[in-house]
């Protein structure tokens, strides 16, 4: 994929959204920016105001699927064709899961698993029309579950299934998709009240790396993109030897 035409990106109002929005600014012809802090919108378009790229926003809750398809139609979100779209809308809801009420539980797994299927389904015919690319944010919680945070690695192993499952579908169209799993991002997510013991640890990646190796991945449409490339061995484990992870976790307290 050359330089992107139209983006659409969710959670762009700050962290990694943003990131990405600034960094596709200078590229991309249009960037429309998805999400539910009309603040954080504002403030990102003001940052991207000397930008050669048409940005519009459209502050819309991706958990709500039909006011999200009703904000897509509109004028100001309207657009014929879709080359490029980055899925980072996401909630933490962090918390001992037997204490946490099941509305949080239940938030976290619509706005972060539905969201992003919510996302990908109402922007569907756009992206036939340009054979687009897909890119959903996961999480090296989609390999092993994160103590303190079990509906966030409940929705980040299922937008592994999920995305996996469609990518044969998409395929057919001509669509691209790539799964991306970040250790810790340095964004404000990792920094509000309540985040359990496990976000701090470890050093932090500074979002301008993930968007880097991210729109790389999308320039040769690979499938995974494993931030830093550690993870991969994370994986890899998992998948040949658990009760070692399982181990290695223990050790160290995540646990």
């Amino acid at each position: 994929m050359g330089s992107p035409g139209t983006v659409l990106i969710t959670g762009a109002g700050s962290g990694i959204g943003r990131c990405f929005a600034v960094s596709l600014a200078a590229t991309a012809k249009k960037l429309v920016l998805v999400d539910v802090d009309e603040p954080g919108l504002a403030a990102a378009a003001t940052s991207l105001k000397d930008t050669t790229a048409d940005v519009v926003t459209l502050a819309a809750d991706v958990a709500d699927r039909a006011a999200l398809e009703r904000r897509l139609l509109e004028p100001t979100g309207s657009i014929d064709t879709l080359d490029l779209l980055i899925n980072c809308a996401a909630i933490l809801g962090p918390g001992e899961w037997a204490s946490q009420p099941p509305e949080d539980f239940e938030r976290v797994l619509r706005v972060n698993l539905l969201g992003t299927a919510n996302t990908i389904r109402a922007t569907l015919p756009r992206l036939r029309r340009a054979r687009g690319h897909i890119v959903n944010i996961a999480s090296t919680a989609a390999v092993h579950g994160w103590p303190g945070l079990a509906a966030y690695s409940a929705a980040k192993f299922a937008i592994v299934g999920y995305s996996e499952a469609i990518r044969a579908e998409l395929a057919r169209d001509g669509i691209g998709l790539s799964v991306v799993f970040p250790l810790l991002i340095d964004t404000p997510l990792l920094n509000r009240p309540g985040t359990p013991p496990i976000l701090r640890r470890g050093r932090r990646i500074p979002p301008e790396v993930v968007v880097r190796k991210v729109l790389d991945a999308v320039a040769s449409r690979r499938r995974r993109v494993y931030i830093p490339g550690s993870v991969r061995v994370i994986a890899a484990l998992q998948g040949l030897a658990p009760s070692l992870l399982d181990w290695y976790g223990a050790r160290f307290g995540l646990e």
